[in-house]
């Protein structure tokens, strides 16, 4: 089956991540299984860049996909603010001045540190919708062009550079340009299922915790997880969970 490559296989069969049974509503075992659910793409990335290596661009010092304007959700948005937490006070502070700078070109104004996650989140949803495939901002976490949250990037930043299936066109696979060329025709056995799968993994497991926290909606970037502290919103969510 050949799919269309447009801007933006076999293989062993990935692990299943249940989240059948009552998830446990404490921060550890929420980052626990968020972090089985990076290494399945991380694995599922290598694989497919390993189909088309001799095209692929992807490396250390190529930060052509740090630039893409893109949403994250809380879970992604508190593992980031972790990550930010554990920097050396300067290089948190140097990295919180360059969040403020990008989300100031994102929405159009000065970001108000003191209003609500909320409301932030209803200010940068419009902007992206707004925004998104015409607008590029480097990423506040890159560091000469390599990012200094690597462990913790979200899972678009980790899924970037291979061709990607997206639900909205699923004839189309979206892939970086550096690698694959626009209107291209790409053999797509082996890709898209594994892709299927780890959606599916994914809005499971988010939108149980959502559920289960009584987390509003959120639209977050990278920026947004810097400035504000996303892994307080989920402790604060848990703390107000009645006891069994």
């Amino acid at each position: 089956m050949g799919i269309i490559a447009g801007r933006g296989a076999t293989g062993p069969p990935l692990g299943w991540i249940s989240v059948k049974e009552p998830m446990a509503t404490d921060l550890n075992s929420i980052y626990r299984t968020y972090e089985e659910l990076l290494s399945d793409v991380d694995r599922e990335f290598n694989r497919v860049r390993d189909i088309f290596i001799e095209r692929m661009q992807c490396r250390m010092g190529c930060s052509s996909c740090c630039s893409q304007l893109f949403p994250i959700s809380a879970i992604e948005a508190a593992y980031i603010s972790k990550a930010v937490k554990a920097l050396d006070p300067e290089a948190r502070e140097q990295m919180r001045r360059k969040a403020l700078a990008y989300l100031a070109e994102l929405t159009g104004s000065e970001v108000d540190e003191n209003q609500g996650i909320e409301a932030h989140s209803r200010v940068v949803k419009e902007a992206l919708d707004r925004l998104v495939g015409r607008r590029h901002i480097p990423c506040p976490a890159l560091v000469d062009d390599a990012c200094s949250i690597y462990s913790h990037r979200p899972i678009m930043a980790r899924k970037f550079g291979i061709p990607l299936w997206n639900p909205r066109k699923p004839g189309v696979l979206q892939a970086c340009e550096l690698n694959f060329k626009e209107g291209e025709a790409i053999e797509a056995d082996g890709l898209v299922e594994p892709q299927i799968k780890l959606e599916h993994d994914w809005l499971e497991f988010k939108d149980r915790t959502h559920r289960e926290l009584g987390l509003p909606q959120l639209t977050a970037t990278v920026a947004s997880a810097i400035v504000f502290d996303y892994e307080q919103l989920l402790e604060d969510q848990i703390a107000q969970q009645p006891e069994e």
